[in-house]
């Protein structure tokens, strides 16, 4: 699907992450790490996925990129459910984890545009919510998720990562900055 950034002119065209793009995703994830903590924030840690967790992510799936001049861009995971975070939840909401953005473009638009195209995925899959969770200690990322539309619905408390924030956002049924959609459910990946 092709997504516009609010503050940039590319275009965001998401795609299927194939398994020799495990390293590279494992590399943009521990540099966001990195950046993190370098931050005091409590999201991710260095070394906490391995490029093996990557690869089976990838293989099941759930990993779609943006490449730019050869380099991943955008990167984030996708799922129909999410029972670790959310607990059994009726088939209504998609999940996304790990969106990451490249440091170098942060501030333009690609985060949002991103969870756009995260939106009209999920609006195919018939699907009223998007769902994704954050540490519950990151003020900055809570307030950027409610500007997107994400209300909380909830905390939980995990020894691996602390507590959490658990937030949803209702989907309306139309999208306007989406020029196309490949590889959703019921989908055959043309237009």
């Amino acid at each position: 699907m092709r997504i516009r950034g609010r503050k940039t002119a590319r275009v965001l065209d998401l795609q299927p992450a194939a398994i020799n793009d495990a390293e590279e995703l494992c590399d943009v994830r521990e540099a966001a790490a990195g950046w993190l903590v370098g931050r005091g924030i409590r999201q991710w840690q260095p070394g906490e996925v391995d490029i093996g967790t990557i690869r089976g992510q990838i293989d099941a799936g759930e990993w779609f990129l943006h490449r730019w001049s050869g380099t991943v861009l955008v990167a984030l995971r996708f799922l129909w459910s999410d029972p670790v975070f959310w607990g059994e939840q009726p088939d209504d909401a998609a999940y996304v984890h790990g969106l990451m953005i490249d440091r170098r473009h942060a501030g333009e638009g690609l985060g949002a545009a991103a969870l756009r195209w995260a939106e009209e995925r999920a609006r195919r899959g018939d699907r009223t919510y998007l769902r994704l969770d954050h540490a519950a200690d990151n003020p900055r990322l809570a307030q950027y998720y409610r500007e997107q539309g994400f209300v909380e619905r909830g905390r939980r408390q995990f020894d691996a990562w602390g507590p959490v924030t658990l937030v949803e956002k209702v989907l309306t049924r139309k999208t306007p900055e989406v020029d196309d959609l490949r590889g959703s459910p019921g989908t055959t990946g043309t237009r």
